[in-house]
Formats: C-alpha cells, structure tokens, sequence
C-alpha cells in the first residue's frame, strides 16, 4: 500500500540526513599541525647552516619540534584507527531511530487514519449527492457549469446569494450582474446587488450601490427591505430625520416581527427613546444577522485603519458607521485620530468636518486617542 511506501520513504530520509552527524573525523587541526612542525624543522636546518642559530641551541629546539611532531602525529593516528569506522554503532543508532520513527507513524495512521479507505478523486466528490457535497464542492460545481455555459442564468441566480453568505461579497455582485443581464431585473436581484456592492463597501453604502437601491425601490415601492435600507442610507448621509420618519412609517403598517425587531433597533441608534410602542424583550435582545455582519465589517475596518492610518475614506467610513451603530463615543474618537493623522492636509480636515457636523458630532465634544474595539 502506498502509506507503507512513504514511510520507508520517511525512513530514508531521515537516516540520509542524520548520518553524517555521527560520523567520526579527524582532529580538524591535526594535519596542519603536522605539516607546520615540519616546516620548522626544515627553517631550523637552514638557520643552522647560515650561522644564524649556534649549534647547542639548534640542536634544543630541534629536540622540542620533534618531540611535539611526534605527539601530534599520535594524536592523528588515534583520531582514525585501523579496522571498523569509528561511527560503525552511531550508523546502527540511526538506523533504529528511522525504523522506530516510521514504525510510529505507521501505527498512528492505523490507529487515527484510515487506511483501509480508498483514494475519492476530485471528479468523484464533484459527482457524489448533493446531500453528501460540502458547500465548497457545491459552488465548485456550479462554477464550473458556468465556466462551460456563462449564459446559464439559472446558475447565476443560484450562486449569487451563496456567494454573499459565505462571504464572497465582490464574486455576489458579479453575479447578481450576470443573472440580471440574462433574465432581466427584478427586486430581489437588485436589493441582492445592492447589498452585495455594500458588504464589499464594509457595510457602508457606496455610491455606486444607490442606482440598484432605487430601482428596486421604483419596481415596488413598499419594499420593507428596500426602504430599510434607503432608511440606514439616509442615516449614514447625515439625514436622520428622514431615517426616522421612514421607519416610523413602516412600523405604522402590519410588518412582521422580525421587521419590528431591526427597526426598533435602529431608531434606538439615531434617538434617545423611539415613538410608538416599545418592543418586548425578545424582540429588544433579538440581533439579525446582517446587523452582526455590519458589526463585525466595522471592527474590521477600525482594525486595518489602526495598522494603516492612511487611508481617509477609511476613515469617513468609520466615523460614519460608528454613528449609525449609536457609538458615539466611538464615532467622536475616530474623528478625533483622524484630525491628529492628517493635520498636515487641509482638504482632508474638511472633509472630515463636513461629515462629522452633518453627523451631529460636535468637535469639541471629540476625545483623543485611537478607535476603542471593546
């Protein structure tokens, strides 16, 4: 079996780098000692024969060089011996480290593996059920249905709304593109757009969302989701006034719960104490996935501009999205380390005037200091 073969593989390995670590050489030294004991000898014959050396002193320092020749060539011989190598056991210690390794790992695949399971191709778990596909295999699939057929509409309506809850939210609106050019527009396609366009923006609306919002809007105009999100618009531009009276007049129609729910929360972001009845407790501690997905966009923002301060728009996205949330102590901190970061840029210190007076949040109620993601 193929595992067996990549353990004696391993093995291999493993002895082939390991071995010549316990290999036995020479006194690195040893020879250079040698040879320059033997140069000294031959320097001291010459000094000798020039009459630069008298004989008796000659003679004394001959008997010194040789004697530590001498030694240096015994400790030469002792370091490499006739016979066995001298690594002879440490090639035997290796060769049972190698074999205890590869035997434990062929234990523990027995043991936590399975060896017994054929090898599923990637064309096999493409083929397998769909109740038997993981959701990766599934948009594998239907992509690559795509690639072979772009025109196939039905695909492109299908795979848009599973791009945007896995968090593809650029791949969503390409969708979204692609199934509308095919079949034509409708509401749910162009809200899936809109919202796709703004997840991507970090959860606030850009300004080439605001065409499919509209649209959607002029298809039906009592649209619960498309006026809540032409009411967070309005928030986010400053307009909160306007926010309010749309979400105080879809809390005058039969709405569902749920919808109660989002709007209750929102209002309590742009006011103190919403009008009208308040919600229950199931209802005040219920938050809706697209709010935590918002949420969670933000502090990814704060935490990529509090590695790179440089980005301005940014920055405006914070402040705003901050403000929105009803995080005003947050909002005014952000707008506080954005005027410190660009205090050099005057075009730069307007703009983030502009937004925060339009916002409500007065400078000198800022506070210092960098965005808090408590």
């Amino acid at each position: 079996m193929i595992w067996i073969v990549f353990a004696v593989v391993t093995a291999c390995v493993i002895l082939a780098v390991a071995r010549p670590l316990g290999r036995v050489t020479p006194a690195a030294g040893a020879v250079p000692e040698i040879e320059a004991y033997r140069l000294q000898l031959a320097e001291l014959s010459r000094d000798e024969e020039r009459g630069t050396l008298g004989k008796e002193e000659a003679e004394q320092t001959r008997t010194e060089i040789s004697r530590r020749l001498l030694k240096a060539s015994r400790q030469s011989g002792a370091a490499v011996p006739s016979g066995e190598p001298a690594y002879f056991s440490a090639n035997i210690a290796f060769f049972a480290l190698a074999a205890v390794i590869a035997a434990g790992a062929v234990g523990l695949y027995a043991m936590f593996g399975a060896p017994s399971m054929s090898d599923q191709p990637l064309e096999a778990r493409l083929n397998a059920p769909p109740s038997q596909q993981s959701i990766a295999i599934q948009i594998a699939n239907v992509e690559r249905r795509l690639r072979a057929n772009p025109k196939d509409a039905a695909g492109w309506t299908v795979i848009a709304p599973v791009y945007f809850k896995t968090g593809q939210f650029d791949k969503a609106a390409e969708a979204y593109r692609r199934s509308m050019q095919l079949t034509g527009e409708d509401e749910d396609r162009l809200l899936g757009l809109f919202e796709a366009l703004t997840f991507a923006n970090d959860g606030v609306v850009p300004a080439g969302a605001k065409p499919p919002l509209d649209a959607a809007l002029a298809r039906n105009p009592q649209s619960l989701r498309g006026r809540f999100w032409l009411a967070i618009l309005a928030a986010q531009d400053g307009r909160k006034e306007d926010a309010e009276q749309i979400y105080r007049e879809m809390l005058g129609e039969n709405i569902p719960g749920a919808w109660k729910s989002m709007i209750y929360k929102q209002l309590a972001a742009l006011s103190a104490e919403p009008e009208g009845q308040k919600p229950d407790s199931a209802q005040a501690s219920g938050e809706t996935s697209q709010g935590a997905m918002i949420r969670g966009m933000v502090e990814r923002l704060a935490a990529r501009l509090k590695e790179n301060g440089a980005d301005l728009d940014g920055w405006l996205k914070l402040i705003r999205s901050y403000a929105v949330l009803k995080e005003t102590g947050k909002a005014q901190d952000a707008a506080a380390t954005a005027r410190a970061q660009f205090a050099s840029q005057p075009q730069a210190l307007d703009q983030i005037e502009t937004l925060t007076r339009g916002l409500g949040l007065t400078p000198a109620d800022a506070k210092g200091g960098s965005p808090n993601h408590d």
